[in-house]
């Protein structure tokens, strides 16, 4: 990817009224990590330029954000009037030959699928291009991607009323834009529609109708999914846990039931080491060679020192466990606790050969 002539913008700024949360859902955790960090830390690894659309709840959003990236800027949606209007809040920051557009709830999107649709869109000398996914089912909230006499366009689903089955293609949500179609057709776009907003997809249309070129790349389902309510979101940090327990196995780790384990991403476990049933693993934890985690244990913030084993129904947080030592069952071990950090100052824990 030549990315000196391309930018991104992430879609930040809804309510997420189907959360019923009172919160914003691209602040909710997914393997530990924030929703929207996982598109802004994508783009960053792409070395992509990204401006983040924010709105509903903007500070926090930002902030967020601004603890993880130094070079993300910001754009405030006062009111949400869809895709197409945050896109269109963003018309000062257009300073590159394409623009890439993705919505901030798609935590499992790779670079691949970024990398595919960019080598197509440049190849072809798209106007517009966009991921797109098939899938069987017809209850979903995603829009059609409908074909006729050689034209293209995609139909929301508040406004689709043709056959599902008939359009089985699905808008991922992930566009790469000229530029200059941007400019020239972006003020085209209206809001005759079920939910009086201006919608994004309406500019495949707009460049279908214009002859111009649109492409599409597909990708699998799994990979695009957005995430508008808690059900969702518990589907996608499954697909994510098996993931991250996949990798770990590929490096040596043994998992005795992997279907019951809680793994987040930025835990690091070493070869040879053993992780039973029911542990949670969370936030910063690091795991070395040849350990043993046994059964219902919670390790967060935690160290645990080579060919250590923690025994069931311990939990060790913010704390360090040395090399080849015990610990528990049933040990509660939190550097932060005054109790604990007493019998460290008196050297009678993780000192001997157990705990």
């Amino acid at each position: 990817m030549r990315n000196k002539d391309l930018q991104a913008i992430v879609l930040a700024a809804g309510k997420a009224n189907r959360f019923k949360t009172g919160r914003t859902k691209l602040l909710e955790t997914i393997c530990g990590q924030e929703m929207i960090l996982y598109a802004t830390k994508l783009l960053e690894k792409l070395n992509i330029e990204t401006t983040v659309v924010v709105g509903h709840q903007k500070s926090d959003v930002e902030s967020t954000i601004k603890n993880h990236h130094n070079n993300c800027t910001f754009v405030y949606q006062k009111e949400q009037l869809g895709t197409g209007h945050a896109v269109t809040c963003t018309r000062k920051t257009w300073n590159k030959e394409h623009i890439l557009i993705l919505n901030g709830d798609m935590p499992l999107v790779t670079a691949e699928i970024i990398e595919q649709l960019y080598k197509k869109h440049t190849t072809n000398n798209a106007a517009i291009s966009f991921v797109a996914s098939h899938i069987e089912h017809t209850q979903h909230a995603y829009g059609r991607i409908v074909r006729k006499n050689k034209t293209i366009k995609i139909v929301e689903a508040k406004d689709f009323t043709g056959d599902p089955n008939a359009h089985c293609w699905i808008n991922a949500g992930i566009y790469l834009v000229n530029r200059t179609f941007l400019e020239n057709y972006i003020k085209q776009l209206h809001s005759n529609n079920a939910s009086h907003e201006f919608y994004i997809t309406d500019l495949v249309g707009i460049a279908s109708d214009s002859n111009l070129t649109v492409e599409t790349v597909p990708a699998p389902f799994d990979n695009i999914r957005g995430i508008n309510t808690l059900e969702e979101l518990w589907a996608a940090e499954q697909i994510k846990q098996l993931e991250l327990i996949r990798n770990w196995m590929q490096n040596g780790v043994r998992f005795i039931k992997a279907q019951n384990v809680h793994l987040d991403i930025n835990v690091t476990i070493g070869k040879g080491s053993c992780i039973g049933g029911g542990v949670y693993l969370l936030g910063n934890t690091t795991i070395g060679e040849h350990c043993t985690i046994r059964e219902y244990t919670t390790l967060e913030h935690a160290i645990v020192g080579n060919g250590s084993t923690i025994k069931s129904h311990s939990v060790v947080t913010n704390a360090t466990v040395a090399a080849n030592k015990i610990v528990g069952p049933f040990a509660h071990i939190d550097s932060t606790n005054t109790f604990t950090k007493k019998l460290y100052q008196q050297n009678r824990i993780l000192k001997g050969p157990s705990c």
